[in-house]
């Protein structure tokens, strides 16, 4: 069942002298991002970025079936490759997003403690 979902990508500091490549491995995320959400495959990536400019995440939001197409494909994976080469702490995570599916999410947690008797 496709669900309304994100995508959250996290990194931490540049790994030292790769800094011209993190950044533009970087840029081919948004890139690749960019043509997705423009195809109407997901929305427009938003990333952030620490004041300090230590580490940050983005996210991509859509339905989780589109987007794990998307995280299973050679040019997803060559650009996720690319950077974990340029970055530390490359971490990416799917989320369940939405009023819709935070309440679905909220409703199966409670039966679940409930049928536990924690609840």
């Amino acid at each position: 069942m496709a669900r309304t979902a994100a995508l959250v990508t996290s990194w931490s500091q540049t790994k030292q002298g790769r800094e011209a490549k993190a950044i533009e491995s970087f840029t081919d995320f948004l890139v690749f991002f960019g043509k997705l959400a423009a195809d109407g495959k997901c929305q427009e990536p938003e990333p952030f970025f620490s004041y300090d400019g230590g580490h940050g995440f983005a996210i991509v939001r859509g339905r989780s079936d589109v987007l794990q197409d998307v995280i299973e494909s050679e040019e997803y994976e060559k650009i996720l490759s690319k950077a974990q080469l340029c970055v530390n702490g490359l971490t990416v995570e799917m989320f369940a997003t939405g009023d819709d599916e935070i309440q679905r999410g909220m409703r199966i947690f409670s039966e679940a403690a409930h049928e536990l008797g924690y609840l």
